[in-house]
């Protein structure tokens, strides 16, 4: 009979551990790498951030999930409005198990809630997204894991309080920034509550019969979030002399090696044992926070034409030649800069200037800006004709391309494109209408093009790390040739392809098929070592 663990990292950056297997810093993840089947796992493109998680469990994609950002723009009343896991649409893949009569365990599945399972379900223990606070199902169970093994320092820190925000954005910062002491006492809180999640997760572990046990660690999404720029030399806020003595990412990852050795200890001979790196890590440097004034200055241009100073009067006689024009205004503009600073543009807008304007913000996380399209028939007050869609999306992404970052003087965009390029959309959806994925090469804080002029926000952002797009998944165990390389697998496609190696087919409401190796007609032998 199938048994399935699966031990899953959540953000932790697949590049950095490859790193650390070569330099010897985590022993366990070095040989899973050597000897495990692997896969890069893609995440839904633009929408990942927010919509990943929801898109595992569903087994949708993230267009029909509901859920892509913990913030939206009502698509009623053009308010802006807080979101909720409750809202996800579909059946997360272990209630179909459990239901079918698998015995299944789920710790920590970011934006889950615990609910009657065939088992024991655990959230918000360790979990670097907080929505409801720690509970379990069974309910009991809550108050035997505080009683016995304890709450975590930074994850389950003020365990049932709802907050808008990660506890590890908020616990050690007493200001915009965190102190070297501040620093410190996050990356040990984060390293200890390592040690009592894996306490709770191998205890649970050896004590069930489980077709299914799946378990989560938040820490590497904190730490990476947090304190991205003790890591990276490169970073613009990298300190040297703390940085050389405490590495948070190396010291949380070396941890989760640790972690990881230990459930592996307990899994049968015959477990098939997936490890899953949910996707990566890395400096965070967008620009959400100007794209309100942006769309705001591209939208006036775009209604009366080229106004205001004469820099903008130069750009409109010589728009034709961008690169050039580019190349000749950044050496003045930071000229002029340099001596008068300007002011930081407002970085939201009201519900009636979006209710006026072509395209307004569509909150989308950070990765990637987001952008709605005021569309007649769709949104209430909606100023652009369905006919014109298409014209207004091309020159928008025309705009957004030409935007130079006057500091590097690279393009503050990378691509443009719509969301309907990679989704099916919903008619009642309240997604982008396109992508905006940053040039992501330095800070983006000051911006210009000849339509916009100067535009200008510092990012003082207490999140020093943000997210990269792909995963890794390390699998073995029968049916699993070490060292191979699997074909690219959609996150959509996992609980599918766990299901149907229990024997369960998920309904038919789901985008996600199980994969050929899920199935036993396609599947090998392990070879033995």
């Amino acid at each position: 009979m199938t048994k399935i663990l699966v031990v899953a990292l959540d953000a932790c950056d697949p590049d950095t551990i490859r790193a650390m297997a070569a330099d010897g810093e985590v022993p366990t993840l070095a040989r899973l790498l050597e000897r495990s089947a692997s896969a890069t796992t893609r995440n839904p493109y633009g929408l990942f951030v927010g919509s990943l998680w929801s898109s595992f469990f569903t087994a949708r994609t993230a267009a029909r999930t509901g859920f892509h950002c913990w913030e939206e723009v009502d698509t009623k009343t053009y308010e802006r409005r807080l979101t909720s896991p409750l809202e996800i649409r579909g059946t997360p893949f272990w209630e179909t198990l459990s239901a079918a009569g698998k015995r299944v365990a789920v710790l920590d599945v970011p934006h889950s809630k615990a609910k009657p399972l065939n088992g024991v379900m655990v959230c918000e223990y360790a979990c670097h997204d907080r929505h409801f606070g720690f509970h379990t199902s069974p309910p009991a169970l809550a108050k035997e894991i505080e009683t016995e093994i304890g709450l975590t320092p930074i994850l389950t820190a003020e365990p049932h309080l709802v907050r808008d925000w990660a506890p590890d954005d908020y616990l050690h910062r007493e200001g915009d920034h965190r102190t070297a002491d501040e620093e410190r006492a996050l990356t040990h809180g984060l390293v200890d509550g390592i040690e009592l999640k894996t306490q709770l997760s191998t205890q649970l572990l050896a004590k069930g019969d489980w077709d299914l046990f799946l378990t989560v660690y938040g820490e590497s999404h904190s730490i990476g979030h947090q304190q991205w720029h003790l890591h990276d030399p490169e970073h613009r806020s990298y300190v040297a002399a703390l940085g050389e003595e405490l590495d948070p990412i190396r010291s949380v990852y070396r941890q989760l090696d640790t972690a990881i050795g230990e459930h592996l200890a307990l899994a049968e001979e015959d477990t098939t044992v997936f490890v899953l790196l949910s996707h990566g890590m890395g400096p965070r440097y967008e620009g959400s926070h100007l794209l309100h004034e942006l769309l705001r200055l591209l939208d006036q241009a775009a209604s009366e034409g080229f106004q205001g100073s004469s820099l903008k009067q130069f750009a409109k006689r010589k728009v034709s030649g961008m690169p050039a024009l580019a190349s000749g205004v950044l050496p003045f503009l930071r000229r002029r800069l340099a001596r008068n600073p300007l002011p930081a543009v407002p970085n939201w807008a009201t519900p009636e200037q979006r209710a006026r304007q072509r395209y307004f913000l569509s909150p989308n996380n950070f990765v990637f800006g987001g952008v709605r399209i005021n569309l007649e028939g769709r949104e209430p007050s909606g100023v652009v004709k369905r006919a014109d869609y298409e014209a207004v999306c091309d020159q928008l992404t025309e705009d957004l391309l030409a935007l130079v970052n006057v500091e590097t003087g690279e393009p503050v965009v990378r691509a443009v494109s719509r969301t309907s390029d990679h989704y099916d959309r919903e008619a009642d959806d309240s997604l982008p209408d396109l992508l905006i994925d940053w040039g992501r090469s330095g800070p983006i804080e000051t911006v210009w093009s000849p339509k916009t002029g100067v535009v200008h926000g510092p990012d003082t952002h207490w999140r020093t790390g943000d997210h990269r797009p792909d995963g890794l998944l390390l699998a073995s165990g029968p049916g699993f040739t070490p060292g191979t390389a699997l074909p690219d697998m959609d996150v959509v496609d996992f609980g599918a392809s766990l299901s149907a190696m229990l024997g369960v087919t998920l309904d038919d409401d789901t985008d996600g098929k199980p994969l050929d190796w899920a199935t036993a007609s396609s599947r090998t032998p392990a070879r033995s070592e």
